[in-house]
């Protein structure tokens, strides 16, 4: 029996180490043969049944000092960040601050009265009908980082584009909107309650919320292109997108946190599922993006000047990958779809 289950380990064993040999190689073969048009610098990993099949850096993460990406690297990850505000909200609502079905104008008494019938649901899910905001300046940071409620003011004057639950819409406004409910009813920061609720609780020690002008260790230099040439990212206050933008993580760090989503505990099961389940009329859930055919995909995209990130949690084939670059215009949603097509599971291309 001992011998049976010997030769059945190292056999097992055989075959893993096969199939992450053949997926490396063939994501090296992928990237690159792409065109210079559509250059990939940054981390992959895919995760299937808590093995991981790829684990791999690409490209610098500085081209002035040549420092490659490794593992360690950190990435802003732009609107990946979505789904971690929502996260922190069901957490309040599990906490009893907040119910989903509450009005936000029973938080933000400054609510005009055309937001009096949005939900806090509604902000999850981009069905609210509030307008994206036209921020004018976007040096400000420079010297004083904009506040949410600054933020709030660049479109709580503007008449909504629909009635509040009837259409879908992806706007970053709604984030906003959560992030100054966290911070009211949580008594903390933005940045410092995800430190404290999530990033810390899970282990996540390359993670946190980019400050304007902060200096974070191990952070990829962000890169843009420009008629064809390679430059440094424009300046990006993030104080322009608390809410929705400003995480910087790795890609293990994003395993640690996929992990803790996938059974209750960190969450209750109702908040999973509300989580996880579309709320029409979008395809979207709270913080995610949701496909059902072919196969169930729920994921994420994220692009600020100078990183691009893709996230995609695939809970049938229990599989997990997460594509991170600090260049926007890198193919991660590309990259991601043709692994995933490589292992053989069939993957939608649509947003």
């Amino acid at each position: 029996m001992k011998s049976w289950l010997l030769g059945f380990s190292l056999l097992f064993s055989g075959t893993l180490h096969s199939q992450v040999s053949d997926l490396e190689h063939w994501t090296d073969a992928y990237i690159s043969g792409l065109p210079s048009s559509q250059h990939f610098r940054g981390n992959v990993l895919v995760e299937q049944n808590g093995r991981v099949l790829l684990k791999k850096s690409y490209g610098l993460a500085d081209e002035s000092w040549k420092i490659p990406n490794t593992l360690d690297t950190r990435f802003e990850i732009a609107s990946v960040t979505k789904q971690f505000t929502a996260v922190s909200i069901l957490q309040l609502a599990e906490a009893g601050r907040l119910s989903i079905q509450d009005p936000i104008s029973k938080f933000y008494p400054q609510a005009p009265a055309s937001w009096k019938g949005i939900t806090v649901g509604e902000l999850l899910n981009h069905t609210s009908g509030l307008p994206n905001n036209e921020v004018k300046d976007f040096t400000k940071g420079l010297a004083v980082p904009y506040t949410i409620e600054e933020l709030i003011q660049t479109f709580r004057d503007r008449p909504l584009v629909a009635a509040p639950g009837t259409k879908w819409a992806y706007t970053n406004t709604e984030y906003y909107l959560l992030a100054y409910l966290i911070e009211r009813l949580s008594g903390q920061d933005y940045g410092t309650y995800l430190a404290d609720h999530i990033f810390k609780p899970l282990g996540m020690s390359n993670s946190g919320f980019a400050e304007t002008l902060a200096i974070v260790p191990q952070m990829a230099q962000g890169y843009t292109r420009e008629n064809g040439r390679l430059r440094l990212r424009d300046y990006f206050d993030r104080s322009l997108e608390v809410g929705a933008g400003g995480i910087y993580t790795t890609v293990e760090d994003l395993v640690l946190w996929n992990r803790a989503l996938d059974t209750p505990g960190f969450l209750t099961a109702q908040s999973l599922g509300q989580m996880f389940s579309i709320h029409p009329p979008g395809n979207y859930g709270f913080g995610w993006f949701i496909d059902a055919l072919p196969v169930r995909r729920i994921y994420h995209e994220g692009g600020d000047p100078g990183y691009a990130a893709f996230e995609a949690r695939y809970p049938d084939q229990h599989m997990l990958i997460v594509v991170l670059s600090n260049e926007d215009d890198s193919p991660v949603r590309d990259l991601s779809v043709a692994i995933v097509g490589h292992i053989g599971i069939a993957s939608p291309n649509t947003r």
